[in-house]
This record gives C-alpha cells, sequence and structure tokens, in this order.
C-alpha cells in the first residue's frame, strides 16, 4: 500500500492528508541538508582529492597548452574561461557560499599544500607574516595585470597566472608541513577572499559547549589555514574545505544571516589593515582599474595627456606593458584611485564623528564590502563581455544586468549602514547615515560615469 494513504473506518484506504506548508519546516530541510553536505565534505577526502587534481589539470592544460600550440582558437578559449568564466563565479562564490573555491577548487592551494608536505618543512620566517602582504599582492598583480592588457593577449594572461602558482610551488616547498602558507599570507587574492567571505549566508559553525562536553578522543584533522577551530567565528580565514565538520561533534556547516559578521563586529576585532584594504586596495585602485574604460573621467585624464603633449609613440617591452598608454592609465587608476579612497575614508570617519553610537570608520567600511563586491564581480563580468563578444556573442541584456547588480550591491551595504547606525533614533545618526549613504554613491557613479 503506498506511504500516502491509510484505511478508513469503512476498510477503504484514504489519502493522508497533505503536510501543511511552513517557514519552519522548509528551513529545518535546508539546515539538514547543509549538515549533510558538510558530513560529505569530511566523510569523502579521496573524491575531494579527485576534485581538486582534476582542477589541476585542466588549469595547466589551459594555463599551458596555448603556448605549446600557438593557435588563436586555444589562445581565445582560454581567456574566456579564466576571464569569462572562471573568475567572475569566484567572486561570486565567495559572498554566496565562503571560500570553497580556496579549500576544494583552486590549484594553487591543492598545489602549495602537496609540496608542502614533500619540501623543506621550515617555519614561517617573520617577514611572510608581515600584515601588508594581502594589499600589496593585490595592487601589484591588479596594476602589472592592466599594464600588460591581461584580459586582451594570451602571454599575459600566462605571466599574470603563472607567477603566482609558481611563488605558490616556492613557498609551499620551503615552508610549512602539509599547510597552505602561500594562501594564507602571500595569495593575491587571500585578504579580497576574506573580506568577502564575511557576507557568505552560510559557514562552518562551532559550537562551544558541544565542545566542552565532547569526551571521546578527537579526530585528527589536518587544517591547512592553520585555523584556531574552537575559537574559530569569522568565515574570513576559513577555506572551507570541510576536513573539521563534525569535529568533537561541534562543527558543522550551517546558515547564518549574511549581515552577522559585519553587525556584530566590535571596533576592537575589525582589522585597521583590513580596512585599510577595502578602502585604498579593493574600493580604489581594483575599482578604478576595472571601470576606467566606461569612465568619463578617464577620457578626460587622457585628453589632458594630448594636450601636455607627453609622448606616447614609444614602444615598452611587452611583458612591461602593452602601449604607452596603458601606462597613463596606470598613472590614472593609482591617482584616482588613491583620491577615491581619501573621499570614502573622509566621508567614513565624518559619519563616525557624528554618529552617537561612537561606532568607528573601520566598522563602518566593513558596511560597503557588499557593494564593493558586487562592483568587482560586475567589473570581472564586463572582461568577460569582452571576450565572449570576440565569439560574435550579442548582449544586449548586459545594461540591465549591470543595473541589477549594482542596485543588490547598494541596497544590501545601504541595509548594513542603517543596521550599524541607527541602533536608535536620533538626528545625529540620520545626518551620519546620509554622510555614510556618500561613498555608495560615488561607487555607483565610478561604474556607471
Amino acid at each position: 500500500m503506498p506511504a500516502e494513504m491509510k484505511i478508513s473506518a469503512s476498510g477503504q484506504p484514504s489519502p493522508l492528508p497533505e503536510r501543511p506548508f511552513s517557514v519552519e519546516y522548509t528551513q529545518n530541510e535546508a539546515k539538514n541538508r547543509l549538515a549533510r553536505f558538510g558530513n560529505a565534505l569530511a566523510r569523502h577526502p579521496i573524491g575531494i582529492s579527485r576534485i581538486q587534481w582534476t582542477m589541476v589539470f585542466i588549469y595547466f592544460s589551459l594555463l599551458l597548452l596555448p603556448a605549446l600550440f600557438p593557435l588563436p582558437e586555444f589562445s581565445r578559449f582560454s581567456r574566456l574561461v579564466f576571464w569569462g568564466i572562471g573568475w567572475p563565479l569566484i567572486v561570486l562564490s565567495m559572498m554566496l557560499g565562503g571560500r570553497f573555491w580556496c579549500g576544494i577548487f583552486c590549484p594553487d592551494g591543492t598545489l602549495t599544500e602537496f609540496i608542502s608536505g614533500h619540501g623543506k618543512k621550515g617555519s614561517i620566517p617573520r617577514w611572510i607574516r608581515w600584515q601588508g602582504w594581502p594589499c600589496t599582492m593585490l595592487v601589484g598583480t591588479t596594476l602589472y595585470g592592466q599594464s600588460t592588457g591581461f584580459y586582451e593577449n594570451y602571454p599575459a594572461t600566462l605571466v599574470l597566472l603563472g607567477i603566482p602558482t609558481c611563488m605558490a610551488l616556492l613557498t609551499g616547498y620551503l615552508y610549512g608541513n602539509s599547510k597552505r602558507i602561500w594562501c594564507m599570507y602571500l595569495c593575491p587574492g587571500n585578504g579580497f577572499f576574506g573580506l568577502l567571505s564575511k557576507i557568505a549566508p552560510i559557514h562552518f559553525r562551532v559550537n562551544r559547549e558541544k565542545w566542552k562536553r565532547f569526551s571521546g578522543p578527537p579526530k585528527r584533522i589536518n587544517c591547512a589555514p592553520l585555523i584556531n577551530i574552537r575559537q574559530m567565528q569569522s568565515a574570513s580565514a576559513c577555506h572551507a574545505c570541510g576536513r573539521c565538520n563534525g569535529y568533537r561533534d561541534a562543527v558543522e556547516l550551517a546558515a547564518r544571516p549574511f549581515s552577522i559578521e559585519i553587525v556584530s563586529a566590535r571596533d576592537k576585532t575589525v582589522s585597521g589593515t583590513d580596512a585599510f584594504l577595502l578602502v585604498w586596495g579593493i574600493m580604489g585602485i581594483v575599482t578604478l582599474s576595472l571601470a576606467w574604460a566606461q569612465s568619463s573621467l578617464h577620457e578626460q585624464f587622457m585628453e589632458m595627456v594630448k594636450f601636455l603633449d607627453l609622448p606616447l609613440h614609444f614602444k615598452p617591452p611587452w611583458w612591461l606593458s602593452s602601449s604607452p598608454a596603458s601606462l597613463y592609465r596606470l598613472a590614472f587608476i593609482v591617482l584616482t584611485g588613491t583620491m577615491v579612497s581619501l573621499l570614502v575614508y573622509g566621508f567614513l570617519c565624518l559619519a563616525s564623528r557624528i554618529s552617537e553610537n561612537r561606532v568607528s570608520w573601520k566598522h563602518l567600511s566593513f558596511c560597503l564590502i557588499p557593494l564593493a563586491g558586487w562592483g568587482i564581480f560586475l567589473g570581472l563580468c564586463r572582461l568577460g563581455a569582452s571576450v565572449w563578444q570576440e565569439y560574435g556573442f550579442s548582449l544586449p541584456w548586459v545594461p540591465f544586468f549591470e543595473t541589477a547588480v549594482l542596485a543588490l550591491g547598494t541596497v544590501l551595504s545601504f541595509w548594513l549602514g542603517i543596521k550599524v547606525i541607527m541602533q536608535h533614533f536620533s538626528t545625529k545618526n540620520v545626518i551620519a547615515t546620509l554622510i555614510y549613504c556618500l561613498p555608495l554613491v560615488l561607487l555607483n557613479y565610478l561604474w556607471l560615469g
């Protein structure tokens, strides 16, 4: 007899009443599915390893085949996968699911962890622990990529991606013992990914009460990014590999409000280094590096270069610059990006001073993470669209898509600002909120102006 039938008083089967829809039921189902997914990550290390090495094979195939077989079709397909598909999805995954890319799919992470277990296994030197590396590596890589025109020609793509891979292998060979020293300190995307993962709606949650009550022998785990799991509260450093899931019956993959890390942050826990990376590195340099092509400010800057009769006909080497104009473009990006970051910093400081909640400018800067992240996603999609168009694709929906992306980031950042500033209603808090909105207007102008 079907499970959905029951026997009535007359002896005839009758259907069971349908289970009423409830928000609580669907939430529990989602919770259970997340927990099962986390358990699957922990129980199938061999399967995860196969995925990782498959990604390594795909990565090297896309990176090296166009060099071994220099055909336009190969190089164009490589650029399409890297810039038209790969990087937009990586940034999107950080905001929606945390750093699963780092823990499961990133080929550099897999390689540096593997070679770290077979290298010299040295201790981590102090210079590698410098907190300024995330910003330095991100900005340096971004500016070099813009100078060489990384998304327009394959040799620049090979250099831009190949050098970090070689450095990851060297770092893994020299330092650590099956750990990801490169990923923790030197990876150009580490700081950026850590900031974006703060708004991810899922994370590996640690239940401290269950941790204390656990009495059995804990399993051995290898946390590649060297996280103190018991004290883990943020998703920023966690690579979401799932190895610790179920550890001491206290760690599980769970949902959370996307705003929880930002709203509940305390001034003493908000790193000034992270705030500087966000305001100058991401909202300044990286944003201008991706937004300059459609910026009227860049057109005015190049008109000034021509008016001053600066040289535009010299030929730099390809590995240094794709054209003389790209060197002037770098100057525009650095100067304009720095001015933008100073304006954002000034607005945030002013809002912080006026607010009655004494919230710091660093805390307020974290509220801008959604708009910064979705803006970078938009910029990468623009690069991808240019490669797709080389294949003859018409993309009439792009303007609507760009508007929707910016609207989403703006609304999320505005809502976070409201939650942090407007803890109670007052005239000063309203004024502080209006001032906080000025960086939102500025960033929208950079992308649409």
